[in-house]
């Protein structure tokens, strides 16, 4: 039997309420809210010309508190003269790249639009889905991977600008192709993203083939030849790095043969330390003004939608931890090449045509060393092999009890249906057995049945709520495991990962910039799944009516716009 254990990471901090409850409540205080903000809120004349959505993979809510001193262009800018929600989480549960992409473009919550997870098992195969994965799409490029958003059920900002204004061009970019997929939602006019092998931007053919001229000639000119430096150096001074910690942590991945800066670009190794590094986000920016003027964004009378998914920030977090010197590296760089692209923007669209909002999938876990060392919080390494070796003997047990020659716990959160029968029980009264069992099991806080994350119903646990956002029943296994809070279950001795909903792995940013606006900070509760029809209040374009998400009064949108 092979169990798969989700990696452990963070969470939303609101007290479950039932769904009714939380939705009216929630309502009522947007209301109050909108009513208020009409006496202050500057109107623009017209609507924005060009909306930047930018997602940065793995960038904590935190960044603009911690490292506010060390950011003197690009956030300093969003966050100064934009305006910024402090206290934006997911607020649902698994916190991972596909949902949380998914999420943010829909204005659903994974329950509708299907993305539940990075992967999960299609139970009529009993084989593992990729959230992108579409055996009916071919890459434009021979050997490439087979990938499309036909698993997303839901459609996106990007369907939404589209079906209102088809002169309206959709372009989304990262190095992730769940991330640009899932961004650029079903029907954009171009997704792209990174292939290792050739050192291009290929999308498939899903999307309208060829691919323009811009893309051919940014993959001719072979960016890393020209642009990567011998070695990935600090821009700034140790003595600033050193405040946050020591730059060799117990828990770092190694580069190359060693753990601290600098980090020499190695020929063999160069494509995948790119990425893993500052360098990766610059690559997908320089790629993107190309999108910006090949495509001559902003610049019709009609509004486009760029799509960019920062993915490098992700690879760094996960390899370093997220207050390493080489994240923090990352961001203040990040700082610099966002505030060139600001500039860009502003010079080709100009301030008054111009959105940007920025935001995050994901955050993560601190490395457990790293706050074991500092004493930030409680965290703890906990072997997959230690969470897999009780399970398999509970199925042994239960494969006992009740004379089955099969497995009775399955891959990925699933309870074998023909042990049950066998037995004359139900599958559910299977499953709390499971439960019973799974719960003895140190590092398992809760365990969660799917009568229970089907029901609109709650009873008043820590997280239900949550994860019954994720849960997509077609999709979701019998029950979903919740590890303790700080506890990463990983296979490897370095490193650190998300997927939780804990605060830590949840809490994001949202901040917009583009109009002036007359508030710079809103510290109330918000969550990505707004973002959208936010996006399409200020554009003038109705989301439909279903959707989760509900559109952030603060931000101003055109006059005589709803």
């Amino acid at each position: 039997m092979f169990f798969r254990i989700r990696p452990a990471s963070g969470g939303d901090r609101i007290s479950p309420l039932p769904f009714g409850t939380y939705m009216i409540r929630r309502f009522l205080r947007i209301l109050l809210l909108s009513i208020v903000a009409i006496a202050w809120l500057p109107a623009q004349s017209h609507p924005p010309r060009l909306v930047v959505f930018v997602s940065v993979d793995q960038l904590k809510g935190n960044v603009f508190d911690r490292f506010d001193s060390l950011f003197t262009d690009g956030f300093r800018t969003m966050r100064s003269d934009g305006l910024r929600f402090s206290r934006a989480t997911l607020n649902y549960a698994p916190s991972e790249t596909g949902p949380g992409h998914a999420t943010m473009s829909t204005g659903c919550y994974p329950w509708k639009h299907g993305i539940c997870s990075n992967d999960w098992i299609n139970t009529a195969t009993e084989k593992e889905i990729y959230c992108v994965e579409d055996t009916a799409a071919e890459a434009q490029e021979p050997g490439h991977s087979i990938v499309s958003p036909r698993n997303l059920l839901r459609p996106a900002i990007g369907d939404w600008l589209k079906a209102a204004s088809p002169a309206s061009k959709v372009i989304a970019l990262s190095i992730k192709d769940r991330a640009a997929i899932l961004m650029g939602g079903r029907h954009p006019d171009l997704a792209l993203w990174f292939d290792h092998d050739s050192e291009h931007m290929i999308s498939s053919d899903y999307y309208p083939a060829p691919l323009p001229a811009w893309v051919t000639a940014f993959n001719a000119s072979r960016w890393m030849d020209h642009h990567l430096p011998e070695a990935w150096t600090l821009l700034l001074p140790d003595s600033v790095y050193r405040t946050f910690g020591p730059d060799d942590m117990p828990g770092e991945r190694r580069w190359d043969t060693c753990r601290t800066f600098p980090h020499p670009f190695m020929p063999i190794q160069r494509v995948d330390q790119c990425i893993m590094s500052p360098y990766g986000n610059a690559m997908l920016l320089d790629l993107a003004r190309q999108a910006v003027d090949g495509e001559r964004l902003g610049r019709r009378d009609t509004t486009d939608l760029l799509c960019i998914s920062l993915s490098s920030t992700d690879y760094i977090g996960h390899a370093f931890g997220p207050d390493s010197w080489e994240m923090i590296d990352n961001l203040v760089r990040l700082d610099r090449q966002l505030g060139d692209f600001l500039r860009f923007l502003t010079s080709r669209v100009g301030r008054e045509h111009l959105l940007v909002v920025l935001t995050a999938d994901h955050g993560a876990l601190p490395l457990p060393e790293y706050a074991q060392d500092m004493h930030t919080m409680q965290a703890r390494r906990i072997s997959a092999a230690d969470i897999n070796r009780p399970i398999l003997a509970l199925d042994s047990l239960l494969r006992v009890r009740y004379h089955a020659t099969e497995h009775v716990i399955l891959q990925n959160e699933y309870v074998n249906e023909r042990v049950a029968r066998s037995a004359g029980i139900t599958p559910e009264a299977l499953a709390e057995e499971v439960r019973t069992g799974l719960l003895r099991i140190p590092g398992i806080a809760d365990v969660y049945l799917r009568a229970e994350l089907e029901s609109r119903s709650t009873d008043g646990r820590p997280f239900l709520e949550q994860y019954r956002h994720g849960f997509v029943p077609e999709r979701g296994g019998d029950f979903v495991i919740r590890f303790c809070e700080g506890c990463l279950v990983t296979n490897g001795s370095t490193g650190t990962s998300h997927g939780s909903p804990y605060f830590y792995d949840t809490n994001v940013p949202i901040l917009f910039w583009g109009p002036r606006m007359a508030v710079h900070r809103v510290d109330r509760d918000v969550h990505t799944v707004d973002i959208a029809p936010t996006l399409a209040r200020i554009i003038g374009i109705a989301p439909p009516s279903d959707i989760d998400g509900i559109a952030l009064p603060e931000v101003p949108a055109p006059a005589g716009t709803q």
